[in-house]
C-alpha cells in the first residue's frame, strides 16, 4: 500500500515538473507581418472584424496592420495605397506608433468610420494594394478589389 501511495505522488510530480518544464520553454512563436482588411472594429479585442478583400466605395473599412508579435522598432509606419500592380501610389498616410506596441490601425472615428472611397481616394473599380511600409521597405501588404 505504502509503494502504491508513494508511485502515485512520485507521478504526480513529475507530471507537475515535465509541464512546468514545457511552459518555461515555450516561446511564443513569431509569424510574418500581415495586413487584415475588415468592415468592421472590435474595440475590446482591438481587432479588425467581418474581415474581407471585396468592398463596394461607400463600405466601412478598417486597415490593421498585425507585425505578427513583434513590436515596432520605428516610431511610424506608413499606409500606402497603390492602384493595381503598378508602383503609382494613389495615396500615403503616416501612422505613428509605439515601440510596446505591435499593431497598427487605421479607422475613422466611431461616429464617422472611414469609407473605401475616402481611403483609396477614388470610386473607380478596380483591384488595389494596401501595403504599410517603414522607411523605404515594405512591411506587409494586401490586395483588395472595389466593386460596384
Amino acid at each position: 500500500m505504502k509503494s502504491v501511495i508513494y508511485y502515485i505522488l512520485t507521478m504526480r510530480y513529475l507530471i507537475f515538473i515535465a509541464v512546468f518544464a514545457a511552459l518555461i520553454g515555450c516561446k511564443p512563436e513569431e509569424y510574418d507581418s500581415v495586413v487584415i482588411l475588415g468592415n468592421g472594429w472590435d474595440a475590446s479585442l482591438k481587432i479588425a472584424t467581418d474581415t474581407t478583400s471585396v468592398f463596394k466605395a461607400n463600405d466601412e473599412i478598417v486597415i490593421q496592420l498585425d507585425n505578427g508579435n513583434k513590436f515596432f522598432k520605428v516610431s511610424q509606419v506608413e499606409l500606402r495605397i497603390y492602384q493595381g500592380e503598378t508602383d503609382r501610389i494613389l495615396f500615403k498616410r503616416s501612422q505613428p506608433v509605439s515601440n510596446k506596441d505591435a499593431k497598427a490601425i487605421v479607422k475613422g472615428p466611431d461616429f464617422k468610420p472611414l469609407t473605401a472611397r475616402e481611403i483609396l481616394r477614388t470610386s473607380t473599380p478596380g483591384t488595389y494594394r494596401i501595403a504599410f511600409a517603414a522607411g523605404d521597405s515594405i512591411i506587409a501588404e494586401k490586395r483588395m478589389e472595389l466593386v460596384k
